[in-house]
């Protein structure tokens, strides 16, 4: 076995080379698309260590530890935010959704229709562009108040906005709208950066990113950030936004798979980037993603219970 993986490795080696070549890759283009689907990895690296730890003797003790060393890095952010998602939380709850439903002209009637039966608090839409059909007639109707179109993101909410900034970051744009919640001032932010699909916008996107850490660690009231950050919770781009921001998720340690391959003939497949985030004692549960309404994102959803 061993001498079979010597011979296979430098084959493997040179073909990974020669694609990263083909495709003008770099190890933070690799790392970045890495990060995606880095859940699965870690999951199969700690039961592939596992494995060899049961069946392998003269291994048993290194595989073993290598296995807590991954299983320890997999479970950290799910500690860390269950440390930060404890509250107590006495204020109002509010259900929050966020969804891409990707530009195109298809019907959304059923999103309209799916929307009005979750009757949420707060919406976050990317990748609209306002003039889709149905969103003035029907959409707008369900909601008293929403931000104005910035880029393609829209927060529409029942509760009053007090103040909307915008800022654009390479053609990609971010909203922060303050509300009146019963009385209470809650920060709302729509997100939506570049994709990663090109160097090029993998540079847009983590300067899109390090201006959302940059923005939120100067926030002082509670914030609720939702969007699709087109980033894991693995990326450290991501990680500097929850750091600075005090931010945290529903602990879960496998989230919710929001980015399906369905372009590719596989639904079920999927990465976590879209994510619902708050701070300051304010409680995130019952967390979950919707119905495939024709996007290549499913929505999001999650309660909000707000600290107070």
């Amino acid at each position: 076995m061993r001498k079979r993986l010597l011979q296979t490795a430098p084959a493997v080696i040179i073909g990974l080379l020669l694609l990263a070549r083909r495709y003008e890759l770099q190890l933070d283009h690799i790392l970045s698309m890495a990060y995606l689907f880095w859940d699965y990895f870690l999951a199969a690296s700690i039961v592939f260590l596992l494995g060899i730890a049961l069946f392998r003797r003269h291994l048993r003790l290194a595989a073993g530890l290598a296995a807590l060393v991954v299983a320890a890095d997999f479970v950290s952010p799910t500690v860390l935010d269950w440390y930060r998602n404890a509250g107590p939380a006495t204020g109002p709850t509010l259900k929050v959704i966020t969804f891409n439903w990707l530009a195109d002209d298809r019907n959304r009637s059923d999103i309209y229709q799916w929307l009005k039966q979750e009757a949420p608090d707060i919406v976050a839409i990317q990748e609209t562009d306002g003039r889709e059909q149905g969103v003035v007639t029907e959409l707008y109707g369900l909601f008293p108040y929403r931000t104005q179109l910035a880029g393609d993101v829209l927060i529409l909410t029942k509760f009053p906005i007090l103040k909307q900034a915008n800022k654009m970051v390479e053609n990609n744009s971010m909203v922060r709208a303050e509300l009146n919640v019963e009385n209470r001032r809650l920060v709302v932010w729509g997100i939506h950066p570049a994709t990663l699909k090109e160097r090029a916008e993998l540079r847009a996107r983590d300067n899109y990113l390090w201006d959302v850490a940059h923005y939120v660690r100067l926030e002082t009231e509670p914030v609720l950030m939702l969007g699709d950050f087109n980033a894991t919770r693995w990326d450290p781009n991501f990680q500097a936004i929850v750091s600075d921001g005090d931010l945290h998720e529903q602990p879960a340690l496998i989230a919710p798979p929001t980015r399906m391959a369905v372009r590719k003939g596989v639904p079920f497949f999927g990465s976590p980037i879209d994510h619902i985030l708050t701070n300051r004692g304010n409680v995130l549960s019952n967390c979950r993603t919707g119905p495939n309404q024709g996007s290549d994102h499913r929505p999001l959803i999650c309660n909000l219970q707000l600290a107070h």
